[in-house]
């Protein structure tokens, strides 16, 4: 319990992940059949009388309504010979067209309204949509934003554009964007999303918690949740909060096979077993319910029904490594050990990792007979094993560090920390940590050698780079403060913070220019940030800091 149960969480990642969304315009569905044009008597006879704008607006509005596309079509274009200039015809013209399902000559027709009004939101609402499902996402984007600055709320422009910047990974956009505007259910997940993406979990758990305090029982806002609190290990919340969204939503097939999938990925095998058989029926051939329920059977050795079920998984999704690994468990549990060896190598050969796959492996190559073969599995195992229990180790060291730093105990705190870093040397987090726990000791000297070697670990540890660019900056530096402030927000491209030192760093190197690039970008993540826009007064006021003219 706690801990997810080494099988793999490919498809918690996938299936909860928001899908790309197509804003909800106002595009009639396509006509299947053209009919006889025969409106009203009173309209037809209206456009008779007054062949005017307003006239072909009502009837070809009528034949809209009632999906005879081809009618408003003839009425529009009709219309459009003696008001070329109509904006409001050619828009009504290039939607009927929509609905006759010729979006490539809808395109023009519907630009050609934007360019006669390009005040008017909806033309390039409905651009933004076709230019996207023509993969022309630039032009996309031009509409979207076209559409925001005539509406800054406008749902189908917001949800259009933070799509295109999620597809192109431009987190910071999307943060920017959305951070500020209303938010549907889908600009929520897009915006949880963008802070996922940049592993700020606690942001994204508070969007999305926000959300579904609006909405109960929303199963794509659950499901993103329930990503995020798996990403920060509090398993137990996001059960509970799938149980109470299949509460909410009794039925929901979507909603079990989160429930599902997340009580087997973290081993509460008899809170999962009742539901396994009744998710099967629903979707027996389903790969991801195959798998999971042989997991289930697997653990309550059932092994006929689970090696039929592990079987089919494998035939539907080959190359997930996780059906083979476990179906070669029980194989070998049935000592069908040429079948277990291969399922367990291809297992291996398709990514699994964990020492277990070695430890069964080696089980049926001796089964085979084939002993020195198993001596080199077992030998792979032991050092997977080990180097495991070190890395378990230093984490428990680092948890008791953290814990002795909370309580102020920073003596205590060294000792475990670097008892965790000598653990793992390759860690650069427990040397960040050690860092943290010498600079809380007043170690100058030694907290900057932990930062350097943990940077050079992994240059995009950003807290580790921000530190040590502060203690660059005081010690005399300024170049090496601002190359170290260009590595964390380069790494953590979202951290307001850093953006702010960077700025302050780069003005007191007389670097204006860029200072107020940087602390523009503070202020366009966190609007309110009163340190951000107090640098920015400064450098406003400043004459040597002034911006020059364009």
């Amino acid at each position: 319990m706690g801990k997810l149960c080494g099988i793999g969480t490919k498809w918690m990642l996938l299936a909860a992940s928001a899908a790309s969304a197509v804003p909800a315009l106002a595009v009639p569905p396509p006509q299947k059949t053209q009919t006889p044009c025969a409106g009203p008597p009173a309209m037809v006879a209206r456009l008779r009388a007054h062949p005017g704008t307003d006239s072909a607006v009502v009837l070809g509005s009528w034949y809209a309504g009632r999906q005879q596309f081809n009618c408003a079509i003839d009425v529009f274009q009709g219309a459009l010979k003696t008001d070329p200039k109509s904006a409001q015809l050619h828009y009504l013209e290039g939607l009927a067209l929509l609905g006759m399902a010729h979006p490539a000559e809808a395109l023009p027709v519907i630009e050609e309204a934007a360019r006669l009004q390009p005040e008017v939101l909806k033309p390039h609402l409905v651009l933004g949509y076709l230019y996207d499902q023509a993969n022309r996402h630039t032009d996309a984007e031009d509409q979207w934003k076209k559409a925001l600055a005539i509406d800054r709320s406008a749902t189908p422009a917001l949800e259009g554009l933070s799509n295109d910047l999620l597809a192109r990974q431009d987190y910071i956009d999307v943060i920017g964007l959305l951070n500020s505007a209303p938010r549907t259910e889908k600009l929520a997940i897009d915006l949880s999303r963008a802070f996922g993406q940049m592993n700020y979990l606690d942001q994204a758990n508070q969007v999305l918690s926000d959300a579904l305090n609006r909405t109960p029982g929303s199963v794509p806002l659950a499901s993103a949740l329930t990503v995020v609190l798996v990403k920060q290990l509090r398993y137990q919340d996001a059960i509970n909060l799938l149980q109470n969204t299949v509460q909410k939503n009794p039925g929901n097939f979507e909603a079990e096979l989160q429930l599902f999938r997340l009580l087997v990925l973290t081993n509460h095998i008899n809170l999962a077993r009742p539901m396994a058989p009744k998710l099967l029926a629903k979707r027996p051939h389903d790969p991801e319910v195959l798998y999971l329920n042989g997991i289930v059977e697997r653990i309550l050795g059932n092994y006929a029904d689970s090696k039929a079920h592990l079987e089919e998984a494998v035939n539907l999704d080959p190359n997930f490594f996780n059906s083979r690994y476990n179906l070669g468990m029980v194989l070998v549990f049935l000592k069908e050990w040429k079948e277990a060896a291969e399922q367990l190598q291809k297992a291996i050969d398709f990514g699994a990792t964990e020492p277990q796959v070695h430890f069964e492996l080696a089980k049926a190559l001796r089964g085979l007979g084939q002993m020195e073969q198993a001596t080199d599995e077992m030998k792979k195992y032991q050092a997977l094993k080990k180097e495991d229990e070190a890395k378990l180790e230093a984490g428990m060291n680092a948890a008791q560090g953290d814990k002795d730093l909370d309580a102020g105990k920073v003596q205590e705190a060294l000792v475990h920390y670097r008892l965790a870093a000598d653990g793992a040397p390759d860690s650069p987090n427990y040397k960040f940590k050690l860092a943290i726990a010498l600079h809380r000791a007043g170690d100058t000297a030694g907290e900057r050698a932990q930062l350097e070697q943990a940077v050079k670990l992994d240059p995009r540890l950003a807290g580790a780079q921000k530190q040590l660019g502060l203690l660059l900056w005081h010690s005399g530096d300024l170049e090496g403060a601002v190359e170290h402030y260009r590595m964390a927000v380069q790494a953590e491209p979202a951290w307001t913070e850093a953006w702010i030192s960077l700025a302050a760093a780069l003005a007191e190197d007389a670097h204006f220019v860029e200072a107020h690039q940087a602390v523009d970008m503070a202020l366009r993540l966190d609007p309110k940030n009163a340190q951000a826009q107090e640098l920015s007064d400064q450098l406003a006021r400043d004459p040597a800091a002034r911006q020059p003219a364009n």
